[in-house]
C-alpha cells in the first residue's frame, strides 16, 4: 500500500470537512435512536387506543408507512440529483474526484477513461435510485389514497 501511495497522485483530505462529516454522522445516530424510541412509544399508544377500533389502527399505520415512503423518496431524489451533479463535474474535469470536491480522506486521483467509466456508473446508479424513488412515492401515494 505504501508503494502505491508513492506512485500515484492524491487528492488531499480536508480536515474541517472530516470533522463536519463525523459530527453529522453522530447527529444522525442520535436522531435515529430518538426516532426509534419515539416509534416504540407511538406504537404502544396506538395499540392501547385501538383495542376496539382495528380500522383506525390500520389506517394510522398505513398513513405512517405512506409518510415514511414519501420521506424516503424525497431523500432518494435529492441523492440522485447530487449523483448527477457529481457525474457532470467528473466529466467536466475528466478526473475523479473533481477538483472542487471535498473529501474526508486522501483519495487517489483517477484520470481520463477511468474517470469516464466512473461517470457512466454514477449516472446509472442515479437513474436506478430515481426509479426507486418514483416507486416509493407511488406506493406512498397509493397508501394515502387507499385508506
Amino acid at each position: 500500500m505504501s508503494e502505491q501511495r508513492n506512485k500515484g497522485e492524491y487528492h488531499r483530505a480536508d480536515p474541517a470537512w472530516r470533522r463536519t462529516v463525523i459530527g453529522l454522522l453522530l447527529a444522525m445516530v442520535v436522531l435515529g435512536v430518538g426516532a426509534l424510541f419515539g416509534l416504540r412509544y407511538w406504537l404502544d399508544r396506538m395499540h392501547a387506543q385501538a383495542a376496539g377500533d382495528v380500522f383506525a389502527y390500520h389506517q394510522s399505520l398505513a398513513h405512517a408507512l405512506a409518510g415514511l415512503c414519501l420521506a424516503l423518496a424525497f431523500v432518494a431524489i435529492c441523492f440522485a440529483a447530487w449523483m448527477f451533479r457529481l457525474a457532470a463535474a467528473t466529466r467536466a474535469d475528466r478526473r475523479w474526484p473533481p477538483s472542487s470536491m471535498r473529501t474526508s480522506s486522501d483519495v487517489r486521483i483517477r484520470y481520463l477513461t477511468s474517470a469516464d467509466a466512473l461517470v457512466t456508473q454514477l449516472k446509472a446508479g442515479a437513474f436506478a435510485l430515481l426509479l426507486t424513488a418514483l416507486a416509493l412515492a407511488g406506493w406512498g401515494l397509493w397508501l394515502l389514497r387507499s385508506t
